[in-house]
């Protein structure tokens, strides 16, 4: 059988490699370069369009195995739930994954479960951690297919319907997600995401353009997983929280292609007291931890792809060097100095636009001493002669208490990310 289809100029992966892709996949095996993105038909011409679109209109509805992760959270639940229950898709199982909660968690689930059978409450005896939840998750339910949705998030109504005749159209395709936005605690936006990609991108593209940008077109609160894609891949329990979902799509990503809808499906909540509550300087530790321990994995699956691993070691280090550049701009940066939004912590950024960056989007200024440590990231990030020429101009601006070129480089950040090569 052969490999998934990957960008022009990786690697591909060996035939032998994927043994765990299904019949119906292997009639996606054509070449990238003869599949219009445009139409999303991939069969133009091939005998198969009418056996596969026939299956995709007649077959009975796949079953869709939604599951909520959570921990005494339950009045962020009641409100999550919602949507959840009313999607427009019925061929669902909603298990709910209590990670041991002590706030009223388990008398709502209870009730619910007992009101609607699509509902399955499971009490975890003990806290088991983030991860730990997770991957229970992904073991859990029958559903062909598999949503991971997050207790204090929002979901359109029909955000499942789409995913899953975008993965029956597609069947080469492991993982899909869409544009979302940023809500605070009131519902109210305060910044969006909408990536420009392809709506299939091969695996290893996807994973390329995710290092080498930091910004990943795949996210828990709003992503379908398919069960045959994800088989045994889970979490790294030990691991990092922060960015500790991208090693399980980029695996996934190794032998199946990736989806994106155009549309923006999920609204992500944020409030002082998420996980993802953090500043830049706690965050960078686990993206470097994360995604280092990915590419040793990887070259141990995939030996012959040395060349490409380095590659991505060194857009590690050189995202987090130049990510920690501009948060230096941004901690310069003072009221009434530009365009001010009270979403965004008042630091400039135009919440409609979708050039902000996450950190800057989630509002969490650096403090002095954060600062600081801030400054030793970004000594011990410099990897090439720019980034070292670009620590010493930073270091003798704020020397020199003239930082308006650094608050400059963070109005103009969309465009020095393409000239960096960041895009």
């Amino acid at each position: 059988m052969a490999s998934p289809p990957s960008a022009a100029s990786e690697p591909s992966l060996p035939t032998a490699r994927v043994c765990r892709t299904t019949q119906l996949r292997s009639l996606a095996s054509i070449p990238s370069h003869r599949r219009s993105h445009t139409t999303g038909d991939w069969f133009t011409g091939k005998p198969q369009v009418a056996y596969l679109r026939a299956r995709a209109t007649h077959m009975a509805k796949p079953l869709v195995t939604i599951c909520i992760p959570t921990r005494n959270r339950v009045g962020a639940l009641r409100k999550s739930v919602k949507p959840i229950l009313n999607q427009d898709y019925a061929s669902v199982e909603i298990i709910i994954s209590d990670n041991d909660s002590n706030d009223g968690t388990e008398v709502f689930c209870r009730e619910l479960e007992r009101l609607d059978h699509r509902v399955r409450y499971i009490r975890q005896p003990r806290n088991i951690g983030l991860h730990g939840n997770l991957n229970f998750c992904l073991g859990a339910g029958h559903g062909e297919f598999l949503c991971l949705f997050h207790d204090h998030d929002d979901h359109d109504l029909a955000i499942v319907s789409t995913y899953v005749a975008f993965l029956l159209d597609h069947p080469d395709v492991g993982l899909v997600c869409s544009d979302w936005e940023l809500i605070d605690e009131a519902g109210s936006r305060v910044g969006v995401r909408d990536h420009d990609v392809e709506p299939v991108m091969p695996g290893l593209e996807y994973i390329e353009r995710t290092i080498r940008s930091g910004r990943s077109s795949i996210g828990i609160p709003g992503t379908m997983i398919r069960r045959s894609a994800l088989g045994s891949i889970r979490f790294v329990s030990e691991a990092p929280v922060g960015f500790g979902d991208f090693p399980v799509w980029f695996e996934v990503a190794e032998t199946w292609n990736v989806g994106h809808v155009r549309r923006r499906l999920w609204r992500w909540t944020q409030s002082p007291r998420s996980q993802s509550a953090r500043t830049i300087t706690s965050m960078t530790p686990d993206y470097h931890e994360n995604l280092t321990r990915y590419c040793d994995a990887h070259l141990k699956r995939w030996p012959e792809h040395g060349e490409l691993v380095a590659r991505w070691r060194s857009s590690i280090t050189r995202y987090l060097f130049w990510a920690l550049a501009y948060e230096t701009g941004l901690y310069f940066r003072t009221k009434g100095s530009g365009p001010e939004t009270a979403g965004a912590a008042k630091r400039g950024t135009d919440p409609g636009d979708g050039s902000a960056t996450l950190f800057e989007m989630l509002g969490y200024r650096l403090g002095p001493e954060e600062f600081q440590e801030a400054l030793m990231q970004l000594r011990s990030y410099r990897t090439g002669s720019l980034q070292h020429a670009a620590f010493l101009v930073i270091n003798a601006l704020i020397r020199l208490r003239c930082t308006w070129p650094l608050v400059w480089s963070t109005r103009y950040h969309a465009r020095l990310r393409n000239v960096l090569g960041l895009g």
